[in-house]
């Protein structure tokens, strides 16, 4: 029975889950349930490289400001500016739900999100490699 069960399970598998989960966890944050909402139905690779990106940008900003580098011409600022404006809407939305946030806590929002977006990206491939070994 627990092969049937894994079967349908494969079969039916929904790569947004772990999105839904966290939306759904009473224990998350605003921030973590808006960051979840706005990755639902986001490309799976795509998703997760788009926020690893913003997070690793973020943290250089984090990084900048510790280092007491304040310039608007600095460089993760100017990476920042540069990665906003290519017009990824998915990405700006990521931005969006975390500017009002001092840059290190909006590094480690993001980079934990980055990791699920990353964790749920694997699972659906591996999900995906099943249901094709079980026909």
């Amino acid at each position: 029975m627990a092969d049937l069960e894994m079967h349908t399970w494969l079969r039916n598998y929904d790569p947004d889950l772990p999105l839904i989960d966290r939306i759904n966890d009473p224990a998350s944050s605003d921030v973590e349930i808006e960051l979840a909402a706005r990755s639902l139905h986001v490309g799976l690779d795509s998703g997760y490289y788009d926020a690893e990106a913003l997070a690793d940008a973020i943290a250089a900003l984090w990084a900048e400001i510790d280092a007491g580098i304040m310039s608007d011409t600095s460089d993760a600022r100017a990476a920042l500016r540069n990665l906003l404006g290519c017009g990824d809407p998915y990405t700006r939305a990521l931005y969006d739900t975390v500017r009002h946030l001092e840059a290190e806590e909006a590094a480690l929002h993001l980079h934990e999100h980055a990791r699920m977006m990353m964790v749920r990206a694997d699972t659906a491939r591996l999900a995906s490699k099943q249901r094709e070994q079980i026909g």
